[in-house]
């Protein structure tokens, strides 16, 4: 590297350590960084039971990161307690992912669309987002570009030692996004592919005694090295799933469950699931598919029962399926970052980083997409990029589409972005306008293609986890307010529904808590906990029979509630029973 090409790329670490400290200091302070919520919350819970000595859960893993509890679990030992420890150390990470997508870059499309690569990531909005979540993205996304690093390494080197890192890195980011694993097949054919072709060397190496005389790599057994290396990596966490289960789980067990996510009637290619589910998603579709089965289920039989279902849909489906499927590929391609946990573009609202930076999908994927195609010509180092690309897209797409389950597209993205600027800048330099003018209308194309409006999130997910943790914290008339804004955004945001009701019930507005509830019972007769927030409103209006018949529709549910909520139901009717007949018991005395 050049001392020029040291001063750029330093630059580019300098503005991605600046555009993080300026992010760190926009979300603190804020209630949504204060506290953590949804997945976030269940791997701080496992970091804490590590560090009290319970290594691992008595279940199969289902949270799709095994590891991640354990990386959080090291970085409170090391640097404490609370939540900034480990966003410094991420961002941290997403700084060292800068000049490592230099170096993808320089391998693969050359120096220059290098350093301009690694200026996208310095900048690139949603690597800056992800970092301040309790997720374990960042970590993999680093794994993948270390692992791609890797394997375009030992193509010129024909190390083995560089195809075990390469499995290695492959191993570790597939624990973090099980799906990555696919790669594993596909690495090894591209491992034995470019390894069956002489060596090039610039000269002779002392490490090269021994194969120098062969002339050909032994591309067998390095392919097959890096697919055992991969598994092996990830075998820890199958061991772990055998013994807590009895099954075969490679990672995690909740594929059955995200295969029927993303394919069943009403699927819209993204995470939506009803409101029983939304707290724990692993015991509600455990209880689901019990239920359904009649009997207690393990784990991966739970897995393998949602995948039943999603296939059944498939079969008796097809044409559905494949108009979800195309969905789903658009949805992957679109602009639009959906969530999953936090909206990227509700929390840019007081983070200005994220909303002035013009590094994001909008621009990167239409300038990778064309790079990649320019670079075609030299397909033996740009093919790579191109294999995982595609094949990360393929594991992704059966699935459903989110801004974090995407987010390993991006840095093949970044490095054909890189090279498409490059290019751009060289041919207009060169005044080469034939060749010019249909590349610029390539990429109009592709730009109004990825930018097409074809779904868009209200903000009225957001308000509801505000109002549930204002409501934690005690603030009722604030948890109330973030609700109503939720419904005004939402009207049919069943758990806003359920929520608002809640609240008003806790201010002693009983009457505006049924509207809601009812409402919200209306929409989703098997909201069984808003049937009994209504049986409890009306209760409190002195209506003791519209109040039984919320909590019986609880009890005479198809299928059955859950026998916890069914007990609920119990009690309110004996509570209601017992209201009625000592109202009863004091109307007699004053009559007599």
């Amino acid at each position: 590297m050049t001392k020029r090409d040291a001063g750029f790329l330093s630059a580019a670490v300098l503005l991605g350590v600046i555009l993080r400290v300026l992010f760190l200091h926009d979300i603190s302070g804020h209630l949504l960084y204060e506290v953590v919520t949804g997945d976030p919350a269940v791997y701080l819970d496992r970091a804490r039971g590590i560090l009290d000595g319970i290594a691992v859960p008595s279940h199969a893993f289902f949270h799709s990161c095994p590891f991640y509890p354990f990386f959080l679990a090291l970085v409170e030992r090391v640097f404490g307690a609370g939540l900034a420890p480990v966003r410094i150390v991420q961002a941290l990470i997403g700084i060292a992912s800068i000049p490592l997508i230099f170096v993808l870059g320089r391998l693969s499309v050359g120096r220059t669309a290098g350093l301009v690569a690694a200026f996208l990531a310095a900048a690139y909005a949603p690597f800056l987002f992800f970092e301040a979540e309790l997720l374990e993205i960042t970590i993999v996304i680093a794994a993948v570009e270390g692992c791609l690093i890797m394997l375009l390494t030992a193509q010129r080197s024909g190390r083995a030692s560089h195809v075990v890192a390469a499995a290695v890195l492959l191993g570790i980011a597939s624990l973090g996004k099980p799906n990555l694993l696919l790669f594993a097949p596909f690495g090894s054919l591209w491992v034995h592919a470019v390894m069956r072709r002489p060596v090039k060397r610039d000269g002779p190496r002392r490490s090269d005694r021994g194969r120098r005389a062969l002339g050909y790599r032994p591309a067998a057994l390095l392919a097959v090295l890096f697919f055992i290396v991969a598994g092996a990596v990830v075998l820890p966490a199958t061991i772990h799933n055998w013994r807590a289960s009895g099954d075969l789980i490679p990672i995690s067990s909740n594929g059955g469950i995200n295969l029927y996510i993303g394919n069943h009637e009403g699927a819209q290619g993204v995470f939506s699931v009803p409101p029983d589910m939304r707290f724990d998603l692993r015991v509600a579709s455990k209880r689901a598919a019990e239920r359904a089965e009649g009997r207690t289920l393990s784990d991966g039989a739970v897995s393998d029962f949602w995948a039943r279902q999603a296939f059944r849909f498939i079969r008796t489906h097809p044409g559905a399926f494949l108009g979800l499927t195309a969905r789903k590929l658009v949805l992957f391609w679109n602009h639009f970052e959906i969530p999953n946990h936090y909206d990227m573009n509700f929390v840019s609202e007081f983070a200005p980083v994220l909303r002035f930076s013009p590094s994001r999908f909008a621009l990167i994927a239409p300038l990778g997409l064309l790079g990649l195609a320019l670079a075609w010509s030299d397909r033996r180092r740009v093919g790579l990029l191109i294999l995982f690309g595609t094949v990360f897209m393929v594991s992704v797409v059966p699935f459903f589409i989110t801004a974090r389950y995407r987010l390993a597209v991006v840095p093949p993205l970044l490095v054909g972005a890189g090279f498409s600027l490059t290019w751009l800048w060289r041919t207009a330099r060169a005044r080469a306008w034939r060749t010019l003018v249909p590349i610029l209308a390539a990429l109009v194309l592709l730009g109004a293609a990825v930018n097409i409006r074809t779904i868009e999130f209200g903000a009225a997910p957001m308000h509801n986890t505000l109002g549930a943790l204002l409501g934690s914290r005690g603030d009722m008339e604030g948890a109330a307010r973030e609700f109503a804004a939720a419904v005004g955004i939402s009207p049919t945001d069943l758990s806003a529904r359920y929520n608002l009701g809640l609240s008003l019930l806790e201010l002693g507005r009983p009457e505006e808590a049924a509207e809601h509830l009812e409402r919200a019972v209306e929409i989703h007769p098997g909201y069984h906990e808003a049937s009994l927030a209504l049986a409890r409103a009306h209760h409190e209006l002195g209506r003791p029979a519209a109040a039984a018949d919320a909590a019986r529709r609880v009890l005479t549910a198809d299928p059955p509630a859950p026998p916890e909520l069914a007990a609920v139901a119990q009690a309110a009717l004996r509570m209601i029973a017992e209201t009625r007949e000592a109202g009863a018991g004091e109307s007699g005395s004053n009559s007599h």
